[in-house]
């Protein structure tokens, strides 16, 4: 009985080793899979990022060599640019000298012939002499006479001839004139098409927390108006007041039919600025405050210098420190500033 029981019971063990040897079999497989597919993941999520780094490198590459480019083309275009502006300046104060030494030689030709016939008509010997040489059937010598309006008649031919050589210089000049008014049309279509590319670009990279910043010129500033919506009424929602307000002022400044300005002489120079009498302006100032007032008087100088016709706000890339639009050369700057700190980012990329 006893030898049953141990046998049944060895019979047992066996059977419980077997099954855990069979369970040891098939998780070393299921590891050995799962370590095969995680291998051919890793395999593949190394190919995709090697790919998208080499992809990046390229682009990188492209962008810093337009960069270059363009930084170069506008370097020579301005060199060329100022280059002619000085040859067309310089050839037109030449010309316009030797015009006015024509001139003064023309006038003094002129009043000399004119002194001549002065004296001639008073001279009734030397107008009978004319007559004579005039009338058809006598032909009477007066030869100093006519030496004297033969030297006349090729002085006055030659200083015809030279006049003519000054028109046509001067004609030639206008027409350099014109080439060169046309290369600086394009140079500036050129620039403006680069800066428009610069702010669609760079709109959603700069922020408030960098130098430059994309600010929309002819926008009222909402703060000025919740600083004083809520100093009038601390009690009330003056955050719903505030922006109904600003959006107020906004539609008034963006009213093709206000037109707050007035024209002033400084120093012989006209210019367009905001009529400080204009009535909705005093209203707003005596209610609002002189912050208020300014911030409205600021967005109305920008819509009238940026889109006078249009009447909406536009972008514009703005050096935020100073105050003022950023030139093309801060731009530039910045762009190749962020990109050779992406470089040093891809870099240390293992």
């Amino acid at each position: 009985m006893e030898k049953t029981n141990y046998e049944v019971e060895l019979k047992n063990e066996r059977r419980r080793v077997c099954s855990l040897l069979y369970e040891i079999d098939r998780r070393k497989q299921q590891s050995f899979e799962m370590e095969r597919k995680y291998n051919k993941m890793i395999a593949t999520l190394q190919g995709l990022v090697d790919g998208l780094v080499a992809k990046i490198n390229s682009k990188d590459s492209c962008l810093w060599d337009l960069v270059l480019r363009y930084n170069e083309t506008v370097r020579q275009l301005k060199g060329e640019n100022a280059a002619l502006r000085r040859v067309f300046a310089e050839e037109n104060r030449k010309e316009k000298a030797e015009n006015f030494k024509l001139r003064c030689e023309l006038r003094r030709q002129t009043k000399e012939l004119e002194d001549y016939k002065s004296r001639n008509d008073n001279n009734m010997e030397q107008r009978s002499l004319l007559n004579e040489i005039e009338a058809p059937k006598e032909n009477v010598p007066c030869r100093n006479l006519v030496e004297l309006e033969k030297t006349m008649s090729e002085q006055i031919a030659a200083l015809k001839e030279q006049l003519e050589e000054t028109s046509e210089a001067l004609k030639d000049m206008e027409s350099r004139y014109s080439c060169l008014t046309v290369k600086q049309i394009l140079t500036n279509r050129e620039l403006q098409d680069a800066r428009k590319e610069s702010i669609s670009g760079l709109n959603d990279v700069l922020t408030s927390r960098t130098t430059l910043v994309v600010k929309r010129m002819g926008e009222i500033d909402q703060k000025a108006f919740e600083v004083a919506s809520s100093g009038k009424s601390p009690n009330e929602d003056w955050q719903e007041k505030c922006a109904k307000l600003c959006s107020l002022w906004q539609q008034n400044v963006q009213d093709p039919k206000w037109h707050p300005f007035k024209i002033i002489n400084i120093q012989g120079n006209l210019q367009e600025i905001v009529d400080e009498d204009d009535e909705k302006l005093k209203e707003l100032r005596n209610e609002y405050g002189d912050v208020v007032y300014e911030a409205v008087r600021t967005a109305l100088m920008e819509m009238n210098e940026y889109n006078a016709s249009g009447r909406y706000a536009v972008p514009e890339i703005w050096n935020r420190k100073e105050g003022r639009k950023a030139t093309m050369k801060e731009i530039i700057q910045y762009v190749i500033g962020q990109l050779k700190i992406h470089k040093r980012k891809r870099k240390r990329i293992p």
